[in-house]
């Protein structure tokens, strides 16, 4: 098993949803985080004042994919990952020793109650 974690556009997680859904990746870890790189300031304007930002939003995305799997996840998410917006395009895969689930079930996440209510 493989941990893959990866930083993406902020607008790119519907689509990437949808490809690791259809290469059976069922659940992702999405997280919205900022990030620093050199040459990443941006000019604000903040109540009058100039402010210089070094901080970019982005996504980042962590999912659990087989040994199989994880060649094509990494190719999907290299793909959504776009160096001209400002995003290194970095994918990071980890070995992963041992994994424990509370779940299995294809409708873990709709099974709650609490989610049902909570979806308006």
């Amino acid at each position: 098993m493989k941990l893959i974690i990866a930083h993406l556009p902020n607008g790119a997680f519907e689509s990437v949803r949808t490809e690791l859904f259809d290469l059976g990746v069922l659940r992702t870890t999405i997280s919205e985080v900022h990030s620093s790189a050199p040459g990443s300031a941006k000019t604000l304007r903040y109540r009058g004042a100039t402010v210089r930002s070094h901080l970019r939003p982005e996504l980042r995305l962590e999912c659990v994919a087989t040994a199989a799997q994880s060649p094509a996840v990494v190719s999907v998410l290299r793909e959504h990952t776009s160096s001209d917006l400002g995003f290194g395009g970095s994918v990071a895969v980890l070995e992963l020793e041992e994994l424990y689930e509370a779940s299995l079930a294809d409708g873990a996440f709709t099974s709650d109650p609490r989610v049902d209510a909570a979806v308006v």
